[in-house]
């Protein structure tokens, strides 16, 4: 955003550069939608809405208020920033800015053209999803996940996880309930295609909860006995430094964020998803670490790809509870 200041304390000519220079003071924003435009940012980038402490959502701001709170009164009227605000561009689309703004910044650097990869990527996922390395950027990132595999150590889980199930339809409770599923039952999810068998845990029994949008559950605790190689794209930074910014890029766009909430099918929202489990697989990882797209902000889930750490092999029961989202009442094993 611009940094220069009006030549003159009324130099209506300047009113833009004093409005971004202010706004840029404030916040510290690359970014700032207007009321047009902020719900299309959120589609592109759902878990923006959340994370650091739902900073997207505190930081909308009325303009009136942003007038009252900021050094612009001491460089134009009430009067004369109501007026020309209303001439001002959103910075983001183009339109009108109106009367809320929501600044933000994304916590890590986008690679260049992301969005505009993001848009070619949904367009194959509609059209013809099996096509997906015709494009560029899903090449890059195959690329970029095999090499990344040859510099990512094995490393142990620190605590038990947790597997549920639904208990409508759950015929009993027992350790095989939990276990990977034989493939002829597994349908398409986020990161496995339909008959493709993995474990989706999550990191509480509040997370499973909500993962399987609040219906009561059973809960099983598992624990591993031996290292994973884990894709991680929870925490990035802390794991994958040199490929934080496209990792997190990822994590937080909707190319791998989007709730799913079509019930048939057809699941576009997983196409790239299952492009990135694929490449994980073929490149050595074991398991991939993600945000929970329904749970809090901080929750994460792993989903284990490797069959080898199947319940008895590699990883062990610790526990079984049915769980309706507050209460948990311990199942004997």
């Amino acid at each position: 955003m611009s940094s220069s200041s009006p030549t003159h304390p009324l130099d209506e000519a300047a009113f833009e550069d004093v409005f971004l220079q202010e706004l840029d003071s404030w916040f510290s924003a690359d970014i700032a939608c207007c009321e047009r435009c902020n719900e299309k940012f959120l589609k592109i980038w759902p878990t923006a809405y959340t994370a650091d402490s739902e900073e997207f959502q505190r930081n909308q701001i009325q303009l009136d208020t942003f007038y009252d709170g900021s050094r612009i009164d001491a460089f134009y009227t009430r009067e004369q920033f109501e007026r020309l605000v209303q001439e001002l561009d959103c910075p983001r689309c183009g339109e009108k800015l109106g009367y809320t703004l929501f600044p933000y910044e994304l916590p890590f650097d986008v690679p260049v053209e992301f969005e505009d990869n993001i848009a070619s990527i949904h367009a194959l996922a509609n059209e013809t999803p099996f096509l997906l390395l015709k494009n560029e950027f899903a090449r890059e990132t195959l690329q970029t996940l095999e090499a990344l595999s040859q510099s990512t150590n094995t490393t142990t889980v620190p605590s038990s996880l947790y597997r549920a199930r639904g208990l409508e339809g759950l015929k009993e409770v027992s350790v095989g309930q939990f276990d990977f599923a034989d493939p002829k039952y597994v349908g398409e999810g986020r990161y496995n295609h339909a008959g493709q068998s993995v474990l989706y845990l999550g990191d509480s029994k509040e997370t499973c909860f909500h993962e399987l949008r609040g219906v009561n559950c059973a809960v099983a605790e598992i624990a591993f006995d031996t290292d994973l190689k884990i894709l991680d794209l929870a925490t990035p930074y802390d794991s994958h430094q040199d490929q934080s910014d496209l990792l997190n890029a990822l994590a937080f766009s909707s190319l791998l964020s989007t709730p799913q909430e079509e019930m048939g099918y057809k699941k576009p929202a997983y196409v790239f998803t299952r492009f990135v489990a694929d490449c994980a697989r073929s490149a050595g990882f074991d398991a991939i670490r993600y945000p929970s797209t329904r749970a809090s902000a901080q929750a994460y889930n792993l989903v284990i790809l490797n069959t080898d750490f199947s319940i008895g092999n590699r990883s062990r029961l610790v526990g079984l509870c049915l769980f309706d989202g507050q209460i948990a009442k311990t199942v004997e094993v």
